[in-house]
């Protein structure tokens, strides 16, 4: 079960040592795709089994699906976690388990609390539930109050390195140059090294966990890239195109979520959960997607961007003047991080009007980069 958390032995020594005597509330701190979130699910899983963490029962696969009625996953529903969905996380917290010994809490970007949100969670902390325990996870765990912060003990997770990455992909059947390659396009991030590998059958094998193949993506807009001549209409070809290999990447990440849907009515007809329980499990369920989904396409449509500015650099090395496009980029990028609503469509054609036409540089073919020759 712990083999999926690769590169952090410390961190889940910790954990695994911890199940006999669990505290009332973790801080696991680390970056995204460094395995926090699934040594948190390890974790609760470890807590709910009846054997301590087997990996193999019904309680383990659950929760570590985040399907099990006594792990209860949090995260912000807007920009921040407010009172309100505090507030339910005290309902769960002192609701007695419906299966297991124990219940486990695990509240996602915890950092993202506002301070009200985080004074009222700070109550329950210094009076915790006995059988319930709070996993709070933050990449940027010096952004909570340290009040809150001191009620925790503290687990504390690195950037996993090109090496790890780049193991764990070839442990899943991707070829040594792909993963070597992927994992250093990935910065750290196994989720993305996945994705950038391929699914299985194409460039690489993503494993079991990649829903989004962004090898294709990246190569599309290379593609696009390199056709561009200037005008609004090859913009608008090229922003049609990206958008159509966007919409088949995110066709992983649906199927994967029809099949979680189905299953979890599966066990919802075998367990024969209450009402109120099973109603909430599926609420749970379909905001956990929506999220996903969301959090997919921004990601996917950052991923545009990035290849179009590794394509601008390999322009910049060839000597070719570039600083134009890579400002666009730049712009491009912090209407996606916003987290605003974005038109993609007019986004795309706005960023691509603006990038200069491929004529207009030296050494920029499609196949000129590394990381395009290998991963696409």
């Amino acid at each position: 079960m712990w083999d999926a958390v690769i590169g952090q032995d410390q961190a889940v020594g910790r954990l695994r040592r911890a199940v006999e005597r669990p505290s009332h509330a973790y801080l696991l701190a680390g970056p995204r795709g460094s395995g926090v979130l699934e040594a948190a699910r390890c974790f609760a899983a470890a807590l709910v089994c009846p054997d301590g963490g087997c990996g193999a029962c019904n309680a383990c696969r659950r929760a570590r699906s985040a399907r099990h009625p006594d792990v209860v996953e949090f995260e912000p529903a807007g920009t921040f976690v407010v009172v309100d969905q505090v507030e339910e996380m005290m309902k769960e917290a002192f609701t007695s388990p419906f299966e297991a010994e124990r219940k486990v809490i695990i509240v996602t970007e915890a950092d993202r609390m506002n301070e009200p949100a985080a004074n009222k969670l700070l109550k329950t902390l210094e009076e915790p539930p006995a059988r319930t325990h709070f996993l709070l996870l933050s990449e940027a765990p010096d952004e909570l109050l340290p009040t809150v912060r001191s009620r925790c003990q503290r687990i504390d997770f690195a950037a996993l390195s090109d090496g790890d990455v780049a193991a764990a992909l070839v442990a899943t059947g991707v070829g040594v140059e792909a993963a070597a390659t992927a994992a250093r396009l990935a910065s750290g991030r196994l989720d993305r090294a996945r994705a950038l590998a391929g699914p299985p059958g194409g460039g690489g094998a993503g494993g079991a966990g990649a829903a989004l193949d962004l090898a294709a993506l990246r190569a599309a807009a290379r593609e696009v890239a390199a056709s561009l001549d200037g005008t609004g209409a090859a913009a608008a070809l090229g922003a049609e195109a990206i958008q159509a290999v966007l919409t088949d990447t995110l066709t992983g990440l649906e199927k994967a979520q029809k099949a979680e849907a189905k299953a979890l009515e599966t066990e919802l007809a075998e367990a024969g959960y209450p009402d109120r329980l099973a109603r909430r499990l599926r609420r749970d369920l379909e905001q956990r997607q929506q999220r996903a989904a969301r959090r997919a396409r921004t990601d996917a449509l950052a991923e545009v961007v990035t290849a179009l500015e590794w394509f601008y650099r390999d322009a910049l090395v060839a000597g070719a003047d570039a600083v134009a496009a890579l400002d666009a980029c730049a712009r491009a990028r912090q209407i996606i991080v916003a987290r605003t609503a974005i038109n993609e469509a007019l986004l795309l054609e706005h960023l691509l009007v603006h990038l200069p036409r491929a004529a207009n540089l030296t050494g920029t073919r499609p196949s000129s980069s590394a990381g395009r020759a290998v991963l696409s």
